[in-house]
């Protein structure tokens, strides 16, 4: 049953793993200045790769043809789902980390790409074979 999720879940943990890393013990006072970071770039990007992944692995899944049909909005609805945990996460339980509204942000635009480029690449995929 998950044999085409395999990716995306371990992904997933990943993302997990990152973000449960202790912090330093200051902490810092988000501003709108912190969406030009270059750390934003790394939210962007591991969840523009969970969110293709995601989508590929419900495209591919054999057994329900919902998950196939509805790729696309279970992904993103899970992407976002895992965005904001994983800052609740950091608020709360992980000791010298704080929730970021501009890592949250951050995560879903990579949600977004992520879906761009899986849309973006399965066109490619079926031009290539409609020739």
């Amino acid at each position: 049953m998950f044999q085409y999720h395999t990716w995306s879940i371990l992904w997933g943990f990943l993302i997990i793993f990152l973000t449960a890393v202790p912090g330093g013990l200051i902490p810092h006072v988000p501003s709108f200045v912190d969406l030009f970071e270059p750390d934003k770039l790394v939210h962007v990007f591991i969840f523009a790769v969970f969110l293709f992944l995601l989508i590929r692995g419900f495209i591919l899944h054999e057994v329900s043809e919902f998950c196939r049909e509805h790729a696309v909005s279970i992904s993103l609805n899970i992407g976002v789902l895992l965005s904001g945990l994983t800052e609740l996460m950091q608020k709360y339980f992980i000791p010298g980390r704080v929730a970021s509204v501009y890592d949250f942000i951050a995560n879903v635009a990579g949600c977004f790409l992520g879906w761009w480029i899986f849309y973006i690449w399965i066109s490619r995929k079926k031009a290539g074979t409609n020739k």
